[in-house]
């Protein structure tokens, strides 16, 4: 999906809200779904996903109202119920209008990162629309912004067809799982330039190029001055091992850093670098680009899956040596035995224990 928010200013609100795909469709279980996805995110208390609880409630609770849309203090009531506490200024409803506006602007960026991972969901559940969260702007006095979902029509890859086998109590038979794109949790600061999707484009692009150039041209800078300086200054052998071991050590130092984001476009997905890694090693790069995505981005993700033996949490990780070069799944009760292996594009993995 292209433009997962939209702002509008129409003449005509009813009209717009009786086009598109589906608003005579309530879609009550699609809704029930993404709130109970939300309800597993780190950030579920945050305004801008308190926002977003509110209005899939609504939708759900008053679909009397769906095609109409809700009101800003609609909204505000919805959602210091979801908090237990009351949220803005209830009886003055400029104030009302505004907060939620302002709330709305950071919603975008939000369901942005979010609706990537729900769209998989949605999919994975064997249904065919996915929300597009709206507002149309009054306009004029006495008309209130309205805030509203619409729906469009899911284009299913063909990797949906593909079957998984759901069968784990069978000897011999490949167990299959299905990942999930989910956001990275709590990303400090060099980590969180990329958990909202970096895009590759015009000044970013340039700037991403020359911060991968200055530290490959640090190490060559560094194998020559080794090279010039055993060669033409130093020839005692106790102070050559000495350069080398200090050139070696600051060389394999920005090589382990940098090396990551140079074979990104190669590789497609790789393990994150250390210094955005997180405890569990979960952080894994993406390298997103048309026709898959709208625009090419490298995302900072992790995949997720449900063990089909046990039932405890997969996640897709380092292979270690026993799979080097490779990212595999791995449950976090039986890291060892229940491994999986992994394909972000089909977004599926088979146990590997054979």
């Amino acid at each position: 999906m292209t433009d997962n928010v939209a702002h509008f200013s129409l003449s005509n609100s009813d009209e717009h809200l009786t086009n598109g795909v589906g608003t005579e469709f309530l879609h009550f279980r699609e809704l029930d779904l993404i709130e109970k996805s939300i309800t597993s995110w780190s950030v579920k208390d945050r305004l801008d996903c308190l926002l977003l609880r509110a209005l899939l409630q609504l939708s759900m609770n008053k679909p009397e109202l769906v095609n109409n849309g809700f009101s800003a203090w609609d909204l505000v009531e919805a959602v210091s119920a979801i908090r237990e506490r009351q949220w803005s200024t209830p009886k003055d409803k400029e104030r009302m209008s505004d907060d939620v506006r302002r709330i709305w602007n950071k919603f975008e960026t939000l369901w942005k990162s979010k609706s990537e991972g729900l769209r998989q969901t949605i999919l994975d559940a064997g249904f065919e629309h996915f929300p597009q969260l709206k507002r149309v702007e009054g306009g004029g006095t006495g008309r209130s912004t309205k805030y509203f979902i619409d729906w469009c029509k899911l284009d299913i890859p063909q990797e949906t067809n593909y079957q998984l086998i759901q069968e784990p109590k069978q000897q011999n038979t490949p167990l299959g799982i299905r990942y999930i794109c989910e956001d990275i949790k709590d990303p400090g600061f060099l980590a969180r330039i990329f958990a909202e999707g970096f895009l590759l484009r015009g000044w970013r692009r340039s700037a991403y190029i020359a911060v991968l150039l200055v530290p490959v041209l640090i190490m060559v800078v560094i194998v020559l001055s080794f090279v010039l300086n055993v060669v033409f200054y130093d020839s005692l052998t106790k102070n050559q091992m000495g350069s080398f071991l200090t050139n070696s050590l600051a060389f394999f130092t920005i090589a382990i850093t940098v090396y990551p984001m140079l074979s990104l476009k190669t590789k497609g997905i790789l393990l994150a670098p250390w210094w955005m890694q997180s405890d569990d090693g979960a952080r894994l790069l993406e390298f997103r680009k048309p026709p898959r995505f709208p625009e090419i981005t490298i995302k900072a993700v992790s995949y997720s899956a449900t063990c089909p033996i046990c039932g405890a949490k997969v996640i897709a990780k380092s292979g270690e040596l026993e799979f080097f070069g490779r990212l595999i799944g791995r449950c976090d009760d039986a890291p060892v035995e229940h491994i999986f292996s992994f394909d972000y594009i089909t977004r599926q993995g088979t146990w590997l224990r054979k």
